[in-house]
């Protein structure tokens, strides 16, 4: 596909629930717009468009087992997912950035502890919320994540009484 102008750019500040799934319907709808891509095999390039995912982690937290993740770790040590590990998110279009979003601009997003911007033409801003451990996941690499849910399956399997409040949604 020729180069039309100068490529659109998007950016998508958090990868989590809300920033994935706008991340894959951007490349469903922009990328893979033939029938032979579901987000399983990779689509052609498109100068066009130059999307970038912007997150504090490099991959994606399944929140909602946490608690059993704790409890479990084999099922706890699923729960962090790489975003390498997504195909579609290895497209030629597509990058991710590793990085805290410090400053929104009109045109572009400020990353806290560098110099680097990442220019846009249109934002995502899928930031979410912060939770504190044992629920909340502080990591940003995947080994930090299992380093650290070891150490929380510690203190629990230490403590004399466990409290559950609330039953969750």
């Amino acid at each position: 596909m020729p180069l039309v102008n100068a490529p659109i750019r998007i950016a998508v500040a958090g990868g989590n629930y809300s920033g994935l799934s706008a991340m894959r319907e951007l490349y469903l709808q922009l990328l893979a717009t033939g029938p032979d891509y579901d987000g399983t095999k990779q689509a052609p390039p498109n100068p066009n468009v130059k999307i970038t995912l912007i997150d504090r982690r490099d991959g994606f937290v399944h929140y909602l087992g946490m608690t059993r993740g704790l409890c479990q770790s084999d099922y706890g040590n699923k729960l962090w997912v790489p975003y390498s590990s997504m195909p579609w998110l290895l497209h030629p279009s597509i990058s991710v950035k590793k990085g805290i979003v410090s400053r929104i601009a009109s045109r572009h997003i400020e990353l806290a502890d560098t110099s680097d911007r990442v220019e846009f033409d249109y934002l995502v801003v899928a930031l979410g919320l912060s939770r504190t451990a044992p629920i909340g996941v502080a990591a940003s690499t995947r080994d930090e994540y299992l380093k650290d849910m070891d150490k929380q399956r510690a203190l629990i399997g230490n403590a004399q009484s466990v409290v559950v409040v609330g039953g969750g949604a």
